[in-house]
C-alpha cells in the first residue's frame, strides 16, 4: 500500500470516529440514509374543576318553572311515576320519599285516604291516591318550595325569599296580600303562568309558595 493511501485510509477512519463521538454527545439522532431526524414531546394539562356546589344549582327557566298549573316539566294532574321520573331528569334523584302513608300526616289533613310526598331538598311533590279538582285515583295534586336548594322560581323570576315588593313588580295587578290573623300568617297570592300561586310571609319577605290543593291543617 502506497504512502499517500495509507494516509488517505488514516483520514477516513478519523471522520468516522468524530462522527460516531458526536452522536453520542446529545446530538439529533440520524437516520440510516445520513439524514438528520427530530423528535418532539407533547406535555399534557389536565384541569380538573371542583364538584358544583348543590346550594347554587338554577334549573333553567325554559325546563322547571314555577306554575299555578305544575312545575314546568309537570303538570298537576299528573300520575306519579312519571312525574318523579321527570323532576329526577331536571334535579337529579330525591332527596326523599315517604312511600304511601295516611293522608293525615306531617303534610297537614290531605285529599284521599293516603298521600306521598316525594322531595328534592325543599321542593316537594304531593301525591293523592283520591280525588281533586286536578284528577282522580293517584296523582300529583300540588307542590311546595319551602327553601332552597333548589333554586327556582316562576319563569319571571319570583321565588323563595322575594318579597311582596318583588311580586308586585313582577306581576302588576295579579297580586293580593291577606294580613296575618293569628295564629294564621299572612300569605300573598300571585297569579302567575298557569294560575294563582300562593306565598307565605315572614313580615314582608315569602318564606314558602305552594300551588294545587291545599291540605287543612
Amino acid at each position: 500500500m502506497s504512502p499517500r493511501t495509507r494516509a488517505l485510509l488514516a483520514v477516513s477512519i478519523v471522520v468516522a470516529l468524530l462522527a460516531a463521538c458526536a452522536g453520542d454527545d446529545g446530538g439529533e439522532p440520524t437516520s440510516s440514509t445520513g439524514q438528520a431526524t427530530s423528535t418532539s414531546s407533547t406535555e399534557t394539562t389536565t384541569t380538573t374543576s371542583a364538584p358544583a356546589d348543590p346550594s347554587s344549582t338554577t334549573v333553567a327557566a325554559n325546563e322547571l318553572v314555577l306554575r299555578g298549573d305544575g312545575v314546568g316539566v309537570v303538570d298537576l294532574g299528573a300520575e306519579p311515576d312519571p312525574a318523579i321520573a321527570a323532576v329526577t331528569e331536571a334535579l337529579g334523584p330525591p332527596t326523599r320519599d315517604t312511600g304511601w302513608q295516611p293522608s293525615f300526616s306531617e303534610y297537614g289533613t290531605c285529599p284521599g285516604d293516603q298521600i306521598r310526598g316525594v322531595e328534592w331538598d325543599h321542593l316537594v311533590l304531593l301525591f293523592t291516591d283520591g280525588s281533586t279538582e286536578r284528577g282522580d285515583g293517584p296523582h300529583l295534586f300540588a307542590w311546595r318550595l319551602t327553601g332552597a336548594p333548589p333554586a327556582l322560581g316562576t319563569a319571571k323570576g319570583l321565588g323563595y325569599q322575594a318579597t311582596v315588593a318583588d311580586a308586585e313588580e313582577l306581576y302588576p295587578g295579579a297580586v293580593e296580600v291577606t294580613e296575618a290573623d293569628d295564629p294564621f300568617p299572612g300569605f300573598v297570592t300571585v297569579t302567575v303562568e298557569g294560575g294563582p300561586i300562593t306565598g307565605y310571609l315572614d313580615g314582608e319577605v315569602i318564606t314558602n309558595l305552594e300551588a294545587g290543593t291545599p291540605c287543612g291543617e
